[in-house]
């Protein structure tokens, strides 16, 4: 019962799109008929501008962050952060609000593994980063740090969290599917962070 309370909290939670509510509150306009129109950060970063896709990052990590930490006050169990993050995962890309149509869920899988784990999210998600920089690529470097955190789980003997962390990961996969054809097939957007961190501070001429 505990674990399904905890994934009913991460569903409701999931289920307040930022990408929804920054277009229409803020920017009286709806992002999931503009760009990709996908709801979520990198859509609205890209049409609408950086701005704005902070403050959409900014409010899914936010709700990310409440509905684990009202999780933590009820049950103090680190294995029901990870339901509640498979709660959320699942509100974020399929909430009802939206005809279950949401985001990728980057950031929700990412607060969701930091709060489960610190430690080795950490080291994931630094050898994610290497990997943007390396691969100039924002589709597999996320499933590559939610996966490399359920190797590490699964060699921890902690089966039940690498399990659950997995599932989230499948429907990461499936929400970047078209994003995974298209890497392979050489389409995929090319992001050089090197370059934009170099232009940021003056040091390009």
């Amino acid at each position: 019962m505990e674990k399904l309370i905890a994934i009913i909290i991460g569903y409701i939670f999931g289920n307040f799109l930022f990408a929804l509510i920054v277009g229409k509150y803020f920017l009286h306009a709806d992002p999931t008929k503009a760009g990709s129109g996908n709801p979520g950060t990198a859509n609205v970063g890209a049409v609408y501008g950086k701005k704005w896709g902070f403050l959409t990052l900014v409010g899914d990590a936010l709700k990310s962050v409440l509905s684990l930490l009202i999780t933590y006050l009820l049950f103090k169990n680190q294995l029901l952060l990870a339901y509640c993050g498979l709660g959320l995962m699942l509100g974020h890309c399929y909430p009802v609000v939206n005809h279950f149509k949401g985001g990728k869920g980057v950031a929700v899988v990412g607060i969701t593994i930091l709060a489960v784990d610190f430690k080795t999210a950490l080291i994931s998600l630094l050898l994610a980063l290497v990997l943007v920089i390396g691969m100039q690529n924002l589709t597999i470097p996320p499933i590559f740090f939610t996966f490399c955190f359920v190797a590490v789980n699964l060699y921890n003997h902690q089966l039940e969290i690498a399990l659950v962390i997995g599932l989230a990961g499948i429907v990461m996969i499936h929400k970047f599917w078209k994003d995974i054809i298209d890497f392979i097939q050489g389409r995929g957007k090319r992001v050089d962070i090197l370059f934009s961190i170099k232009r940021k501070l003056g040091l390009l001429k």
